[in-house]
């Protein structure tokens, strides 16, 4: 995805990912939120042939469909699951192009639908959400490294895991603890002079902590701040200065 090449080429991933068996926390507020940077994920890993399990406590399917379509992509044709995390919701009246694959209930019986999956980037949206729905932080980071160990497990494909959660004053601990188990941390921010027509906001992408245990990555690794401009079809990162038009 042509939009996101500045992204890729700042932080030195050629193929627009990061090293297979990696983890990435997705950090944004209600001003900057980080899901304009799934899409990316979710691209690149389609595009070098891999397959994503896309798991939502956020959304129902179509509106990802919806998102990827005018970006160009239709999912349908790619190797993407779609994981309900809306236990609530009934779905069953949708179409059946954008219906769930999978719908979350008892969490071991998911961990063990994901470990018979071939090699996947599991992207999870909303994470947060199950803060709201009582479960404790510690419960939550539980289910992350269950999910982490399935994942990475996997080592004849390339298989990542990718969290996005909104950050807030009640989901900080939360943020803390996922990003001592990440490789990456992505923190997107509004400007502190505020969101203009040219400039959305600002993204920071530094090393987890589970990088900075390996120095020969850590060192190799530079950490990036990039502006980015959303519009209606594309999400445009830029360096600080540089117009948006430029990529």
């Amino acid at each position: 995805m042509a939009t996101y090449k500045t992204l890729s080429a700042g932080l030195n991933w050629t193929s627009g990912l990061p090293p297979s068996g990696t983890t990435v926390a997705v950090a944004g507020g209600l001003e900057a939120e980080g899901s304009v940077v799934l899409p990316h994920f979710i691209n690149s890993t389609l595009d070098n042939g891999g397959a994503v399990i896309l798991l939502s406590f956020r959304h129902t399917f179509n509106h990802y469909v919806h998102i990827m379509r005018k970006m160009g992509v239709n999912l349908s044709q790619h190797k993407l699951q779609f994981v309900n995390g809306l236990v609530q919701t009934d779905l069953s009246s949708l179409p059946a192009a954008t219906r769930p694959h999978y719908t979350l209930g008892e969490w071991p019986e998911f961990y063990a639908w994901l470990a018979s999956q071939p090699p996947s980037v599991l992207v999870v949206d909303g994470l947060c959400t199950l803060l709201d729905l009582g479960h404790t932080c510690a419960s939550v980071i539980g289910f992350v490294n269950a999910c982490q160990r399935i994942v990475e497990d996997k080592r004849d494909g390339h298989c990542g895991l990718v969290v996005n959660m909104l950050l807030d004053e009640f989901s900080e601990p939360l943020a803390r603890a996922l990003i001592r188990r990440a490789h990456y941390a992505f923190n997107f921010e509004g400007l502190a002079s505020g969101a203009s027509i040219d400039v959305s906001g600002q993204l920071t992408v530094a090393p987890g902590h589970l990088l900075c245990q390996v120095p020969a990555a850590a060192r190799d690794f530079k950490p990036a701040l990039l502006h980015y401009r959303v519009s209606d079809t594309t999400v445009q990162f830029f360096a600080p200065g540089q117009p948006s038009i430029v990529l």
